[in-house]
């Protein structure tokens, strides 16, 4: 398997994986516009194997005033050992940027898997749609 760069070319792959394997109440996050920020954040990445996509990580950084930490918005793999990989290559990715801090909003059931690779549990996040999409009480989208 090979973990390379995203690309924007990569949006009929990943969006095809997406579909696949999003949940419903999930909005999808591989339109073109979202491709072409992340293919420049230097921390997204596609996971092939003989020429098949298997999975991909969205990931961005983020300056807190005194620290950079690198928060992933979406993470899709086909099993385990893709998303350990993909994580992998992201983990490497942030501390050769000097971003010594990684935020991953997981479901709980990924508690095990990440503990592998070395996180933590961090305080909850909690998020808030704001203006007409607030007021419907629209919360789609919002790092889900």
């Amino acid at each position: 398997m090979q973990v390379r760069p995203l690309t924007p070319d990569d949006e009929p792959a990943l969006a095809a994986l997406e579909a696949r394997f999003l949940a419903s109440h999930q909005t999808p996050r591989t339109g073109a516009a979202a491709l072409r920020f992340f293919a420049r954040s230097g921390h997204s990445f596609v996971a092939e194997e003989e020429g098949r996509v298997r999975g991909f990580v969205l990931a961005q950084p983020l300056w807190q005033g005194d620290r950079a930490t690198v928060l992933v918005t979406r993470l899709v793999a086909e099993d385990e050992g893709v998303r350990e990989a993909l994580l992998t290559a992201l983990l490497k990715s942030a501390y050769d940027a000097a971003a010594y801090e990684v935020a991953y909003p997981a479901e709980e059931d990924d508690r095990a898997f990440l503990a592998g690779l070395g996180f933590v549990p961090g305080p909850r996040l909690f998020v808030r749609a704001l203006g007409s999409r607030g007021a419907r009480g629209d919360h789609r989208g919002v790092l889900e």
